[in-house]
C-alpha cells in the first residue's frame, strides 16, 4: 500500500502549492510593475510547494515499492493519526475562534484569551501562573507590533480605548 503518510502529505502539499499557484497568476498586473510583479513571489512560493510536494510523494512512492518488492511489509503508520488529527484540529479551532472574536474584544485582550486557551489545551495547570503568561505575552506582543512595528492591531467593539 503506498498511502503512507509521506506520500498524502506530499501530494496534499503539491495540491495546496497548486491552488496558491492558480490564485497568484489571478493577481491583477499594473502598468507600475516591474519584470517581476507583485505575482512574482507568490508564484514561486507555489511551485515551490508544488515541487517540493511533488518530489516528496514520489520519494514515498518508491520507498514504498522498494519495502513491499523485498519481502518487508509496511507497519501501519496510520494508527493513532486520529488523536493526532483531533488535536490539531482543536488547535485549528482556538484559531478560528480568536479570529472570530478580535474585533469585539480587541488584540490584547483577544491575544491573551488565544494563549490561554491554547496553554490550556496543551495541558498547562489551570492557576494564576497560565494567565500571568498569557498576560504578559499579550503585553509583550502588543509592545512589539504596536510600539516597535507601528502595526496598527484591532481596538475591539467592547474595549474601543
Amino acid at each position: 500500500m503506498f498511502w503512507t503518510r509521506d506520500f498524502v502529505g506530499g501530494a496534499g502539499t503539491a495540491l495546496v502549492g497548486a491552488i496558491y499557484y492558480y490564485y497568484a497568476i489571478q493577481m491583477r498586473v499594473s502598468a507600475l510593475d516591474d519584470t517581476v510583479g507583485p505575482s512574482g513571489l507568490p508564484k514561486a512560493y507555489g511551485l515551490i510547494l508544488m515541487a517540493l510536494g511533488l518530489a516528496i510523494a514520489v520519494i514515498a512512492l518508491l520507498r514504498s515499492l522498494r519495502q513491499r518488492s523485498a519481502g518487508s511489509a509496511l507497519e501501519n503508520e496510520w494508527t493513532g493519526q486520529g488523536i493526532r488529527f483531533a488535536r490539531a484540529a482543536g488547535i485549528v479551532a482556538i484559531g478560528v475562534i480568536y479570529l472570530l472574536i478580535v474585533s469585539y474584544v480587541g488584540y490584547a485582550p483577544g491575544i491573551a484569551l488565544l494563549l490561554l486557551a491554547t496553554a490550556l489545551y496543551q495541558g498547562a495547570a489551570r492557576n494564576w501562573r497560565s494567565i500571568a503568561v498569557a498576560v504578559g505575552g499579550a503585553a509583550a506582543l502588543w509592545c512589539i507590533f504596536v510600539l516597535v512595528l507601528g502595526v496598527s492591531m484591532p481596538r475591539g467593539l467592547l474595549f474601543p480605548g
